[in-house]
């Protein structure tokens, strides 16, 4: 009887393992591995991290300044958008950081429901590299009181741009003003395909192909008299 229990045990950790296995989300691609490494946290996930702070600034880019493609600019119209509540998000998250998100979703220590979780490892460890060191103490300092929100948050980085030189804080404000607002898309009615930007990056690897050159066309003498 006990070596009968014990086998159903068995099969049944086998079989919830496996199911674990396939219920698990992974990122089919990413596009920016090649890319400097944005936190390091030891999360098991920090190029997950990477990635969602890299996507987040091409998409901001494309929203805000696709012409002169000025990273900080990008950053300013978006975190004042941001703060006057006209992200629109919906005209500005592209296929690929979509589904950065839905992976980022699927680590549960992230969220705390729909909101970002603080307290988690990950979020403490990249508010504890920021280099600002008055920002981090303002983050820390609400954090402790439970205060905490991207509504508080927010509003300083206007006349704070460090976020352009720490890949710390800049992924905080990636997961607290862009990643974490997803939960109020409805994403079955958005069309993200409409987003991709229209002009493709330049391969600065691959050599132009050399035209064919044009032969003149040879002038028809027939007929004319030559003397």
């Amino acid at each position: 009887m006990n070596t009968r229990i014990f086998k159903i045990a068995l099969v049944l950790i086998i079989t919830f393992n496996v199911s674990c296995k396939k219920a698990e989300v992974k990122l089919a691609e990413f596009k920016y591995a090649d890319l400097p490494k944005a936190v390091n946290c030891n999360s098991g996930y920090d190029d997950l991290l990477s990635e969602a702070l890299y996507a987040f600034e091409q998409d901001i880019v494309n929203k805000y300044d696709p012409k002169t493609k000025n990273k900080l600019r990008a950053y300013r119209a978006y975190i004042s958008n941001y703060i006057s509540n006209r992200t629109a998000l919906e005209q500005t998250v592209t296929p690929h950081t979509k589904a950065v998100y839905d992976v980022l979703k699927s680590k549960q220590e992230l969220w705390d429901g729909n909101h970002l979780n603080y307290n988690s490892t990950a979020i403490t460890c990249i508010i504890d590299s920021i280099k600002d060191k008055g920002l981090q103490q303002t983050l820390n300092a609400l954090k402790s009181t439970n205060s905490m929100n991207s509504e508080i948050f927010a509003p300083p980085l206007r006349s704070n741009t460090s976020y352009s030189r720490d890949t710390n804080l800049a992924t905080f404000i990636a997961l607290d003003l862009f990643y974490s607002k997803f939960n109020t898309i409805d994403f079955t009615t958005v069309d993200l395909s409409l987003n991709q930007p229209k002009d493709q990056p330049i391969d600065f690897n691959k050599r132009p192909v050399n035209a064919p050159v044009k032969q003149q066309k040879e002038e028809d003498h027939t007929g004319h008299n030559h003397n």
